[in-house]
């Protein structure tokens, strides 16, 4: 079970790296976005600081560029993939392995985000400069509740993969996706920042686990108990995943319809 597993995290990393080009021009992106984001908050935040918030302009900008970096490393590429294979019914091979389809499709995405950490390497170093970017108080925490949002992150992505095998096809869905998770995340504004029933709905949402908690977990928003609640609700909400993932998929391993095929 676990050498096909480790194969198919391995076709994830090449993947990453056959499309290299692609990958550079993102990081080029990524830099740029971050450089763009301080401009504009440091105009904003001019004579006002420290914002009642809570957010210094420094640990503001440093919460900004790490959260858009987490962004960049731990997007999934899995519901592409699965919209392709379904498309073309090459989906009947990923479903004849006895290693199961779920599990495939997240060994694959482990490989292609440990491809995309070893291509963002050399960017690691100008996005910290220019977010000004200072060792963390809490690294056990920032540690955690990083890896619990990208699990929460790619179990998202995984129930998307699984409802293509009713819609045939997941582009505009994943494109939503995308547009609200980024948005509830928190890279572009802190979550704290959010008016009203806005803030109310984005901290009920799963999504500020996958960008906002860690990030302000790293810059000291979030510190002792609430880090420790943070995991344990990030667990709850994996295992709730879990739960709709599994049953999900018995109804749609019974309903495999590939079109064209």
């Amino acid at each position: 079970m676990i050498r096909p597993l480790a194969g198919m995290a391995r076709v994830g990393m090449r993947f990453q790296f056959a499309y290299r080009s692609d990958v550079i021009m993102s990081v080029v992106a990524l830099v740029a976005q971050v450089f763009l984001l301080r401009m504009v908050w440091t105009s904003l935040y001019d004579g006002r600081e420290p914002d009642p918030r809570g957010f210094t302009l420094e640990a503001l900008l440093a919460y900004l560029s790490l959260a858009n970096l987490q962004a960049f490393a731990t997007t999934p590429i899995i519901p592409r993939i699965a919209q392709f294979r379904i498309r073309t019914g090459t989906v009947f091979f990923d479903l004849s392995r006895p290693t199961g389809y779920l599990p495939q499709m997240a060994a694959f995405q482990a490989g292609h985000t440990a491809g995309g950490l070893l291509m963002l390497a050399p960017a690691i170093p100008v996005v910290l400069l220019v977010g000004t970017i200072t060792p963390t108080e809490h690294p056990i925490g920032y540690a955690a509740t990083l890896a619990l949002g990208y699990v929460i992150s790619v179990m998202m992505s995984l129930l998307i993969c699984v409802i293509g095998f009713w819609t045939l096809e997941t582009g505009a869905i994943s494109l939503l996706y995308r547009l609200v998770s980024h948005f509830f995340a928190g890279t572009m504004v802190p979550l704290s920042f959010f008016p009203g029933a806005l803030g109310v709905l984005a901290d009920a949402l799963p999504f500020k686990y996958m960008g906002y908690v860690p990030a302000a977990v790293y810059v000291g928003q979030l510190s002792g108990g609430q880090i420790g609640r943070a995991v344990a609700v990030e667990i709850g909400w994996i295992a709730a995943l879990a739960g709709v993932l599994w049953a999900i998929w018995r109804r749609a391993h019974h309903k495999v319809v590939i079109q064209g095929g």
